[in-house]
């Protein structure tokens, strides 16, 4: 009995391009925002582990930044009540 496989060949794969979106489509050149030289060195499989880590990289940095967002929206509503407070405009 032969298994097929639903996965595409990992020659079929260009590695750099998995996970990426379309913020980078200009950078054909940088994978993974990258220009960093060991690069041309990974290995498919390291440059695959590199796209999931560049994923939840992009993901936890584009949180921090709503979190941070969200921080900022609060300073400036405290900042106004304590205006109010003090009778300043």
């Amino acid at each position: 009995m032969q298994r097929t496989s639903c996965v595409a060949p990992t020659t079929a794969r260009n590695a750099p391009e998995i996970g990426h979106s379309r913020q980078n489509e200009g950078r054909k050149g940088e994978p993974f925002g990258l220009r960093a030289a060991w690069l041309r060195f990974a290995s498919e499989l390291e440059l695959r582990r590199l796209a999931v880590l560049q994923i939840r990289i992009t993901r936890k940095e584009q949180s921090l930044a709503a979190m941070r967002g969200e921080r900022a929206t609060i300073m400036n509503r405290c900042i106004r009540r304590m205006r109010r407070a003090a009778g300043k405009q």
